[in-house]
């Protein structure tokens, strides 16, 4: 009998998550048997009534509620705590599935026990740690695409008992010069840090056999997506069945705000007049803009996906929020349109 469930940590974006489940319903949600999402944020009650009835829409959904913020580990963590399926897969909140198919044949491959375990190769750590790892394992980080010895938490295919075996230390790590790191084992001569699930994937090439371990693309979005776009590559390549966009969690809690510089899932105000400006550090070199035009084109994308006839306060705010990112740091609007319309060449 199949046993497989989702992962799905999510901050509180009422818009991404619909988007987000347009294509679990319409796409790949029949390759799973149940979604849980955990929810987490400090967002307002209208928000989370709106997200308790968009997850009632779709199938096998198991909404879990935390009004607490969270790091992104502590809510993999709590969410493997209601998991009752044999097999799961790790996702986040901004990744979009757009080709049925691939989500079942991961499963597949650890069902049959072709595999113990599937991910994406990831950097995200300090080159210690990249070193050390590329000489214990054997590994190489050669190639286009993302690299590394670590494992994105995303798209990440797995058994259950597998992942609840490890220390479950699925958050940001950091050590000290001389502080001791288990699954390397090894001391630090540097200061060293890792970002999510960097500890826990060196914890799994510890415990699994190198042939055991298999890989998918992530097909990471990126500032230069117009240019892979033009030489067909990497998220262009013609075989992507999906897509990681990257960091969207960072706008309702962060990026998107109000006119008194109050981000929209807080309403915490840092500056009191109206029309109050961005802080100016996040977003100075071209690289940070064409950055920033990536997401706004993302959450634009969401927010015209919306359901007209909910939260229409909310959705003018969200609106006027991302207006405000372009105007106040000169982002360029046919760029943003571009990359929408490459992306709905994908299947977006």
């Amino acid at each position: 009998m199949r046993s497989r469930a989702g992962i799905l940590p999510y901050v509180g974006d009422p818009f991404l998550l619909n988007y987000w489940l347009k294509f679990y319903d319409k796409v790949w949600g029949s390759e799973v048997d149940k979604l849980y999402i955990y929810a987490h944020n400090l967002i307002g009650e209208e928000i989370w009534d709106y997200i308790r009835r968009r997850c009632v829409k779709s199938k096998n959904v198991f909404l879990i509620e935390d009004h607490n913020q969270l790091e992104h580990g502590d809510s993999i963590d709590k969410a493997l705590n209601s998991v009752t399926e044999e097999y799961v897969v790790l996702l986040e909140d901004d990744c979009f599935i757009f080709k049925s198919g691939k989500i079942d044949k991961c499963f597949q491959e650890i069902e049959n026990e072709h595999l113990s375990l599937i991910g994406s190769k990831r950097g995200s750590c300090s080159k210690e740690i990249l070193d050390r790892a590329a000489e214990i394992w054997g590994l190489s980080y050669e190639g286009l695409g993302d690299q590394g010895c670590n494992f994105w938490p995303n798209l990440l295919f797995t058994h259950k008992k597998i992942l609840r075996a490890t220390s479950r230390k699925f958050g940001a790590t950091h050590w000290n010069p001389g502080d001791y790191c288990r699954p390397l084992d090894y001391n630090f001569n540097e200061e060293a840090v890792g970002d999510t699930f960097v500890f826990a994937s060196l914890e799994l090439r510890r415990m699994l056999p190198k042939g055991q371990i298999g890989y998918i693309p992530q097909y990471h979005a990126s500032p230069d997506d117009l240019r892979d776009y033009e030489y067909k590559r990497l998220l262009f390549d013609g075989d992507a069945p999906w897509t990681h966009m990257g960091s969207l969690s960072s706008g309702v809690g962060g990026i998107i705000r109000d006119k008194f510089n109050r981000p929209l899932s807080t309403g915490e105000s840092m500056l009191k007049e109206e029309n109050a400006t961005l802080p100016n550090e996040w977003c100075k070199t071209d690289m940070e803009k064409q950055e920033f035009e990536r997401r706004v084109c993302s959450w634009d994308m969401a927010w015209q996906e919306r359901e007209t006839n909910e939260l229409l306060e909310f959705g003018q705010e969200y609106k006027d929020g991302l207006e405000r990112i372009i105007t106040q740091y000169g982002l360029n609007r046919g760029a943003i349109r571009r990359r929408q319309n490459v992306y709905r060449e994908l299947g977006l």
